[in-house]
Parts: C-alpha cells; structure tokens; sequence
C-alpha cells in the first residue's frame, strides 16, 4: 500500500527570546523547538509524547502557523506555508484545525454554542448568507459529536468538561479538515469520560478521512489511539516508529525510561526494570552540548558529550537519534 505525507517537517526551530534590562537586551534564547524533522502520513494518527515542558504543544502550534518559527519548513500537503501571508494562509486553514487542551478557557463563555459552531463557517462564508443552510449545518455538527440541537442556545458555563471538549471538536470539524492537532484533549477531564471523547476521536476519524497529530503525556492514552509514536525530549524528536515497535521494544534510553515509569494498575507487576533517571532536566535556554539526553543517560560515553546523534533509520520505518541505538535493539 502506498503513502503520502500530509506534512513534511524540517529543521523547524522556535526560540524565545531571553530579554533584559533597561534596553531589553537579549541575553539568550529558550530553544522550544531544536531542529525538528517529521513526516504525519494522510490518514494516521501520530501520537506525540514526552516530558512537560520538551515542546509538544509549542511543534503543533508552530505547524499550524498559529505561532511563527524561528526557521525551518512546514509542508502541507507539498505547500510550503511558513512563507505565506494571512491571506494565502486562509485557505488552507479550513484544511488544518486544532483541538485545545482546556476545555473550560477554549470556547468563548460570552457566545452561544450555535454562535461558537457558526463563527468558522461564517468567517470563510461557507454558506454565503443562506441562514437556514448555516443553522442546518450546525445542528449537524451539534449531533456529529454526541449531543442534542436543543443545547445550541446554551452557553459553555452550562456544560461539563466531557461536553465543552465535545464542542471544541465539533467547531474543528466544522470546515471539513484534512488534518486535526489534538493537544491533550483529554488531560482535564475524567478517566471515565477520556474513554468517551477518545472513541469519539476514533470514529470520526474513520468516518471522515482525518489525519491527526495527537498530543499527549499519558502512554496509555496514546497507545490506544495511535497509529505511530513520535517521543520528544527537550525541544528534538528522539525516536519515532510504529505504535507496538516503540512500546515492545524502545530503541532511545529516554524513550525506554519513560515507558517504563508508565503505572501498571497490577500490584504483582514486576517493577524492578524501570528505568530510573538520574539528575534533572536541563534548561531549553542552555541545553547540553552533544547529545541533549546524555546528562542523564544511563548508557552515555564520552562521544555523547561531544556528537549530536542524528535521528536515523535503526529497523525499517523505526527510527531513534542515538549513538548506540543498535545495543538497545539486541539487548
């Protein structure tokens, strides 16, 4: 079977900038995002995982042009558009949308659903004035996700977090996207209702085509849903491959630690694997020199503290930035 890369990611770097005194001079820089390189096939589901603070959310808003980058390309779709103004960017923002994490400060408490529903449809002119189309379309995309029209002429105040986040992915479906950026779309609600909005997730996905680049730090959340798994550390992608490659067998030392400080809801779970870390997480705004993982690395030799590793292929489309990324394969 053939496949097509909906997005092409490279070298994409974001660096804020570190300002002080009086002149607000800048001292350095805080490197989000260091140099990254990533291929989201149409039709997958990309899990996205890592540490708080590695840059998950920052690459998907920077993909989306919702943030500029510092340098680097984005390629939707073989359009490259982080050299196009606002009014190219218009159109193809109908094809890319994005899920937010909170789902108490993502909707607007001062609109109506309906109204909440109708403003993507209205701001692209969908339906061109045709009222009756546009309240029609909205009480479809009201139903697409779970619940009733009647609730249209309520305000977000008025709903749990299961049903605002419900909301916000029928607002993202509203334009008919290719491409969904899902960040953490379930970390504030319920584990209850995590299943229902992840189910949810999966089903429209299969019953529109979508593509989605899922956002999370719980494993077993992103085992469940994805297709393949990307793991960042520190502003890089450090492994990425098939969603049971990266789980069964991690082929980085950061990827395996965090797999397996993973809670297993079994209290005769052998747990004298895990991989515990040593020292803290350096500082994006002065990273390490050499590999950005070795300070902490249980295998590191002194090539680490000098080479960066590139991210390279280890088995047939699994890949790991990592010097001796072939010890941890025959282990």
């Amino acid at each position: 079977m053939t496949t097509k890369n909906l997005v092409e990611i490279r070298n994409l770097a974001k660096h804020f900038p570190i300002r002080k005194g009086f002149f607000n001079k800048q001292v350095g820089a805080v490197r989000a995002l260091d140099g990254i390189n990533l291929d989201i096939i149409e039709g997958e589901t990309l899990g996205l995982v890592g540490e708080s603070g590695c840059g998950k959310s920052t690459l998907g808003r920077v993909m989306l042009r919702l943030m500029s980058a510092t340098n680097g390309q984005v390629s939707f779709d073989g359009n490259e558009i982080m050299q196009l103004d606002n009014a190219q960017m218009k159109p193809l923002r109908k094809q890319m949308q994005i899920v937010f994490q909170n789902p108490y400060a993502s909707l607007d408490p001062r609109m109506s659903i309906a109204q909440i529903l109708a403003e993507p449809l209205e701001v692209h002119n969908t339906f061109k004035g045709d009222n009756s189309a546009l309240k029609a379309e909205v009480a479809r995309l009201i139903e697409l996700v779970g619940l009733s029209k009647e609730m249209l002429e309520r305000y977000p105040h008025e709903f749990s977090g299961g049903q605002r986040q419900r909301i916000g992915i029928a607002r993202a479906l509203a334009l008919k996207p290719r491409l969904i950026v899902a960040d953490e779309p379930v970390s504030a609600l319920d584990v209850s209702v995590q299943a229902q909005i992840l189910n949810l997730l999966m089903d429209l996905k299969k019953e529109f085509s979508l593509t989605y680049l899922f956002i999370a730090h719980n494993l077993d959340v992103v085992r469940y849903i994805s297709d393949r798994i990307a793991v960042m550390y520190l502003g890089r992608i450090v492994e990425i491959g098939p969603c049971l490659e990266v789980y069964g067998k991690p082929l980085h030392p950061y990827a395996k630690a965090l797999i397996s400080a993973a809670p297993v809801p079994d209290p005769d779970f052998d747990r004298s694997h895990r991989v515990l870390l040593q020292g803290d997480l350096p500082s994006p705004a002065k990273p390490p020199p050499g590999c950005p993982f070795h300070t902490r690395c249980p295998i590191a030799r002194e090539r680490c503290k000098v080479d960066v590793p590139p991210l390279r292929e280890i088995t047939p489309g699994h890949q790991a930035a990592c010097h001796f990324a072939e010890e941890l394969l025959n282990a």
